[in-house]
């Protein structure tokens, strides 16, 4: 499989994928870049092993992200853990209800917290994986659309499963987007999706 050739398995949440592991991920990665958030993650994860210890030590907790620059949200970050251990007993909630009434939580982290957490298959919809569904199935949508029920529709029709993929499908969509589907020279020739896709078809005819 593509995946386990290519995927960027060394991004040390990949190798936790518990929910409060994600869950921490996720919040650092939002509109960050990945190679980032990973050279902290470590010192992060170790130090922080759940919601308790982040409001205990919120000092500590906004000296970690400095480099980041992700201050602004540390705010956020400490209501959502707040939430988490006065309404959830310090457990990140597995229901994406649930998730979505944490503070700063969005569609995106409560799905990757449900899968890569909970391993429990869901789709994880953002600009990446519309994009690689606009070009497999050759309909167009707009980004600012990824939250509709039409951006999981078009999934669905692309990878055929109604509940949702497993986590590593998902991994590999978002790895697929970063290293091969890029938005501005996509690699077709080299994608794995290629007999199946309407963009490369067209291009590689």
């Amino acid at each position: 499989m593509w995946y386990r050739l290519h995927g960027r398995h060394n991004l040390p949440w990949r190798k936790l994928e518990t929910p409060w592991a994600i869950f921490v991920a996720e919040s650092l990665l939002r509109r960050t870049n990945a190679s980032i958030v990973a050279k902290v993650y470590g010192p992060i994860i170790n130090e922080f092993r759940c919601p308790e210890e982040v409001i205990e030590k919120k000092s500590r907790w906004r000296e970690a992200i400095r480099g980041l620059g992700l201050a602004s949200r540390a705010d956020k970050f400490f209501e959502a853990c707040d939430h988490i251990v006065q309404q959830h007993h310090g457990k990140v909630p597995t229901e994406y209800k649930s998730l979505l009434a944490l503070p700063g939580v969005g569609h995106y982290i409560a799905n990757s917290v449900i899968c890569f957490g909970y391993q429990y298959p869901t789709y994880i919809i953002d600009t990446n994986t519309l994009r690689i569904a606009s070009k497999v199935s050759g309909e167009e949508i707009k980004q600012e659309q990824h939250r509709s029920k039409k951006a999981k529709e078009m999934l669905v029709r692309c990878f055929g499963e109604t509940e949702g993929l497993p986590p590593e499908i998902n991994y590999a969509l978002l790895d697929l987007a970063f290293f091969v589907c890029k938005p501005n020279k996509p690699d077709c020739a080299h994608c794995p999706l290629k007999d199946c896709c309407h963009t490369g078809s067209t291009v590689l005819s």
